[in-house]
């Protein structure tokens, strides 16, 4: 009986103090990590489920009255909403405009500053100082650069002899004003990252292609390009999401004027809970940008995904 029972052990199977020792420190490794996941779990969690509660609630904090339930009125009002519906464009515009112009120059500064040339990394420091500075900051530094009676755009326009431009208080002038400042200050930040990317790429890589005899052109769209499509897709995630949720821009340089043409979504959504303030609407909008953003954010992902399989 003995000599079966050391057979059976000899076989590899696990012991049953081993497995008793492995189920302890799992279950005290969950133990461990338990309160920080709770805590985790309530901060990203209960906002969303009060937000959800609030959105179905007629809720007016002038009005000295509890909530009222109203089912799914605001979703509704929000799809005939023409205020709502106009945010909405403002912000897709906004994303494409913004988010394009920083791929792009970003894109070309990072292989600007990839060149092994005397003075580039000094130069790449100063580069990346405007994504250090606070939106707000930001926001008002170029309201003062951009106003048409003492700003200092229009002060050299003016010395080049042309004639004063609002650039804040005319419909298209003020969006592309706001995208000129937001492009101002994350295109450093976009070429950062593909500066990064473009460092990490094999060496191997070109030297085969050139062996092959690809030209220069050639190596950048069958070579540069399939590899830095991972970073591609980061830098678009996280800009877009930031540029859709981006407020602070708004908020110093036009206050969403002239006649909503700078109106995007998280302005009316500030305006609406906190000025109107009608607490249930807001919400409702709320939930909406937050689909929009889990939309915007898993097709990024799904098309990340999809590259890393067929690799």
């Amino acid at each position: 009986m003995e000599a079966s029972r050391t057979d059976y052990f000899s076989l590899g199977e696990p012991k049953p103090d081993s497995m008793k020792l492995a189920v302890e420190r799992r279950r005290a490794t969950w133990l461990l990590i338990a309160p920080a996941f709770v805590v985790l779990l309530g901060l990203n969690l209960f906002p969303i489920v009060y937000a959800l509660y609030i959105s179905c609630h007629y809720w007016m904090l002038a009005r000295p009255q509890p909530p009222r339930f109203a089912g799914l009125s605001n979703y509704q009002e929000l799809f005939f909403d023409a205020r709502f519906r106009n945010s909405v464009l403002v912000s897709l515009k906004f994303i494409v405009l913004a988010v394009g112009i920083e791929m792009l120059l970003g894109f070309g500064l990072a292989f600007v500053f990839n060149t092994r040339l005397r003075g580039m990394a000094t130069l790449r420091k100063l580069t990346l100082l405007p994504s250090l500075v606070m939106p707000l900051v930001v926001g008002l530094v170029w309201f003062y650069m951009f106003n048409e009676n003492f700003g200092i755009v229009n002060w050299f326009w003016v010395v080049l002899g042309g004639t004063r431009v609002p650039f804040l208080t005319q419909g298209a002038l003020a969006l592309l004003s706001i995208v000129a400042t937001d492009v101002w200050q994350w295109t450093p930040f976009v070429m950062l990252v593909f500066f990064a990317a473009l460092q990490a790429l094999p060496e191997y890589v070109y030297e085969a292609a050139r062996i092959d005899g690809l030209s220069g052109s050639q190596i950048f769209f069958r070579v540069t390009l399939p590899l830095l499509r991972p970073a591609i897709l980061i830098v678009l995630i996280i800009r877009a999401v930031d540029a859709l949720r981006s407020l602070e821009l708004v908020f110093m340089m036009t206050k969403g004027g002239p006649a909503g043409d700078t109106e995007v979504l998280p302005w009316y959504l500030y305006t609406t809970g906190f000025m109107s303030p009608d607490l249930g609407y807001a919400a409702a909008m709320a939930v909406l940008m937050l689909a929009l953003v889990t939309i915007l954010s898993q097709l990024f992902v799904r098309q990340l995904e999809s590259r890393e399989v067929t690799r």
